[in-house]
């Protein structure tokens, strides 16, 4: 029932409320999607926001809160219901922001080219040059279009009226965290997102991708088809989920500022084959961080020479360098008139009421009106919050306005708008509505005809129903914003192109940056690695329990090699010591898993969902919270291995046999290599009296032994099973043998770089004689010993020839 429903929703007076015209009376385009969850029983709309929560997790959502302990592990926070915009509503917001974005980019255009507006004084010097997102080095560049991607951030005032609170210039994120949200909602409401024909976001993202494609510059060395890059500061940036989703979604490669380099005058992209030029490049990261040479010299995460490239012209760069200016609030004041000035009409989409404190009059009457305003830093400051008026005693208003006094060209002062509330599910209120605070980031993108509005947006909800401040840095949350069409939709475009030429035909030799290429190798590295954790614990553990069962003391072989291997640091007490590496979330397996969880969070646009699918249930399993005892244990460790046979297959079946598959391939068949060496080792040196059973489940041959052999394990036949068998996967003349293989395809196009170092393996491999099957044989002891160090030799080899010049900054640097 609807009235059931609405039970613990209220409308807060002197606000806007997005949801209700006035108590228990629905606005008219929330009426239908009301009655149809008012229609669904209670635990089917609480069961919606444990859909909505499964489907964050599943997909590996994140955004890192800097001040999180979870960092970027902190997954995405989605309230499931919508919030809904009228189509009639919707069309002014549209022409507003379309305007708006024209005019930021023409303002943009005159700053940095003949400064009328400053010469004129339509805008005060101080404003620009104060400000720290002017850059002198970009004055006289004329790309064709400054301001690519737009954003606003909007607020409803309680008369029902949008307003500008701030502009998002530099680098506006939230595109993509719109997209995945509207992947998410929909598919908790299909039927719904149907009926009420909701506006796709779909033409706004192959806008953006037209536009870049259009825009590249054409002529000059290594030119083709555009190679368009996105450039994100990597995996620590609160919004890499972002920047990955939208590569991916977009057909764009994910770079960071270590793939680029700048020669004559281009920008390359560094790839295993060489440098490809890059012709576009939509940023993700801070004006000043873009180039260490002209901007800021202590930057890790920028090109050298890319402002020289931009004066140049020879990259576009969306947004253009030097944009970050217009995020100044002192310019919110002045849009009206420029609105005027340069369009010709008034600015349809006003700001909120703001006054620079540079100017002595606007000081002196924002002063007047303290309880109403809010004090703001010019530029986004961590360090520096907005201040409400209202908050402070007189005391603490006399400090406030010194401090201000004493640089009031670096304050602005706001007018403190009570923004609008909306509904949202709160956990445990089962078909309850609860009322939060929300705010609207809207975006357009520049295209030849003129600035496109995504229909729809980011809705941002505050933490809690105490908060005026909405920051997903402080904890808010986020909607899907619904614009109702009031004609039929068009759901048939899609960003996949329609047709495909003779020219359009891909291979599978793309253009592999050097850090993926990296990244692929300890992906497949890692995985393996995790493999072999949870396979030995599962064995030892197994000793554990069975020495237990028969009163037996002894150290089994393998315990010896999870000490050997780091696995435990001791074995003191092999129970408690095992059980603390499989389960605790701060050692071995867990510890592993994490590694591999980082390294496939930089591959985040090369992997298929069902894969991230697989390894976030694999990292996130109740064990690590919960812990368990042996047997329990025991459990969890089957299940981590299944799900790490399951990501095996994903490489196997799941991946074209291209060079970033080879990379990944020869990086687990080196981890599986050097890991069987050192397991024949341990086995040949402690394990004489504890028979080879073990052995043979550790390496998961019990079943290929038995099926061969009708007696009890033997040394020969296992040692023939484990080493010189070319059909076994987990022998060491399969690795030898493909690692050969992978080695000899990559060298017929890249050169010589390991084949020298595996050679002698093979050699030694092949000379090894039946005779020498045994654990007393010095052949086999000097093989396992030279198959170990050409595991770590031929990863030195791979890293000197295309990974060294990339110097990865990742998370892979900081472990072995």
């Amino acid at each position: 029932m609807l009235k059931d429903l609405l039970a613990g929703y209220s409308a807060l007076e002197g606000r806007y409320d997005e949801l209700l015209a006035r108590a228990d009376q629905p606005r008219p385009h929330w009426a239908a999607f009301l009655r149809a969850l008012a229609d669904r029983p209670g635990q089917d709309v609480a069961d919606t926001l444990s859909l909505t929560e499964r489907q964050i997790r599943e997909h590996g959502i994140t955004y890192n809160v800097y001040a999180d302990p979870k960092g970027a592990d902190r997954p995405w926070e989605v309230d499931p219901l919508p919030l809904l915009l009228s189509a009639g509503e919707w069309r002014a917001i549209e022409a507003g922001i379309a305007q708006r974005a024209d005019l930021l980019n023409r303002v943009l255009a005159d700053l940095y080219g003949d400064q009328t507006l400053l010469r004129s004084g339509a805008i005060p010097p101080p404003v620009v040059y104060g400000h720290s997102g002017f850059l002198h080095p970009l004055l006289g560049a004329r790309p064709p279009v400054h301001l690519m991607l737009y954003a606003a951030d909007l607020a409803r005032s309680p008369d029902g009226h949008w307003w500008v609170v701030s502009d998002r210039t530099q680098a506006p994120s939230g595109a993509g965290y719109a997209l995945e949200n509207r992947l998410v909602v929909s598919r908790v409401f299909p039927q719904l997102f149907r009926d009420l024909r909701v506006e796709h976001l779909a033409s706004f993202f192959g806008a953006l991708r037209e536009s870049a494609l259009r825009w590249a510059p054409r002529g000059g060395p290594g030119d083709g088809t555009p190679l368009i890059v996105l450039l994100t500061p990597g995996p620590y940036n609160e919004t890499y989920f972002e920047h990955a989703l939208l590569a991916r979604y977009l057909g764009f490669a994910l770079v960071e500022g270590n793939d680029l380099t700048v020669r004559n005058g281009c920008v390359w992209m560094k790839t295993v084959d060489g440098l490809k030029r890059v012709h576009g490049i939509l940023r993700r990261q801070d004006d000043d961080y873009c180039d260490p040479l002209e901007l800021r010299s202590d930057s890790a995460l920028g090109i050298a020479g890319l402002t020289d490239c931009a004066r140049r012209g020879t990259v576009l760069i969306g947004n253009a360098l030097g944009s970050g200016v217009l995020e100044s609030g002192a310019l919110l004041g002045y849009l009206p008139a420029l609105s005027e000035r340069l369009l010709g009409e008034p600015l349809q989409l006003p700001s909120v009421a703001t006054w620079w404190l540079g100017e002595p009059a606007a000081f002196d009457d924002a002063w007047k009106r303290i309880d109403k305003l809010i004090i703001k830093p010019l530029e986004r400051s961590v360090r520096e919050h907005a201040v409400f008026g209202a908050d402070l005693s007189a005391d603490e208003r006399t400090v406030l306005r010194a401090r201000v006094a004493s640089r009031p060209q670096r304050y602005v002062a706001q007018e403190w708008v009570h923004v609008s509330q909306a509904p949202v599910l709160e956990p445990g209120t089962q078909a309850m509505l609860a009322a939060r605070t929300v705010g609207l980031r809207v975006f357009a993108v520049a295209t030849p005809g003129g600035y496109r509005v995504m229909p729809g947006g980011l809705t941002r909800v505050a933490g809690d129903e105490e908060s005026r401040v909405i920051a997903m840095q402080r904890g808010g949350r986020s909607k899907d914003t619904w614009v109702l069409s009031d004609a039929p939709v068009n759901a048939s475009f899609s960003l996949i192109s329609t047709t495909v030429g003779p020219d359009d035909l891909a291979t599978s030799r793309g253009s592999l940056p050097s850090r993926a290429a990296e990244n692929l190798h300890w992906f497949g590295r890692y995985g393996e690695r995790c493999d072999n954790t949870a396979r030995l614990l599962r064995v030892a553990i197994a000793g554990v329990l069975e020495a237990d069962a028969l009163n037996v003391d002894n150290h089994a072989p393998a315990w010896v090699l999870a000490q050997r291997l780091g696995v435990v640091e001791s074995l003191d007490d092999p129970a408690v010591d095992l059980l603390r590496a499989a389960t605790h979330p701060d050692e071995a397996l867990a510890d592993r898993l994490r590694l591999l969880s980082r390294v496939a969070f930089t591959l985040r646009d090369r992997m298929s969902a069902d894969h991230w699918r697989t390894l976030n249930q694999l990292t996130s399993d109740p064990v690590f919270r919960h812990g368990a005892g042996l047997p329990l244990a025991l459990a969890w460790l089957d299940r981590a291995v299944t799900a790490m046979v399951t990501l095996s297959g994903y490489v196997l079946d799941g991946m074209t046999r291209s060079v970033g598959w080879r990379f990944l391939s020869i990086g687990r068949r080196v981890e599986r290599l050097a890991h069987l060496s050192t397991t024949l080792q341990v086995a040949i040196e402690e394990g004489r009296s504890h028979g080879l059973d073990w052995l043979l489940e550790l390496c998961d041959s019990s079943g290929t032994y038995r099926s061969r052999y009708m007696v009890a394990p033997e040394w020969l036949p296992v040692l023939d099973l484990l080493v010189r068998d070319e059909a076994n996967p987990r022998s060491i003349a399969f690795q030898l043998k493909g690692l050969s293989e992978y080695i000899a395809k990559l060298e017929a196009s890249h050169g010589r770089f390991a084949s020298d170092v595996i050679s002698p393996a093979l050699a030694s491999l092949k000379a090894l004689a039946p005779i020498d099957l045994d654990p007393e044989s010095r052949a086999l002891g000097d093989l396992l010993e030279q198959t170990r160090r050409t595991a770590a030799s031929v990863s030195d080899e791979l890293t000197l020839k295309f990974f060294s010049h990339a110097m990865s900054r990742s998370v892979l640097s900081l472990v072995a």
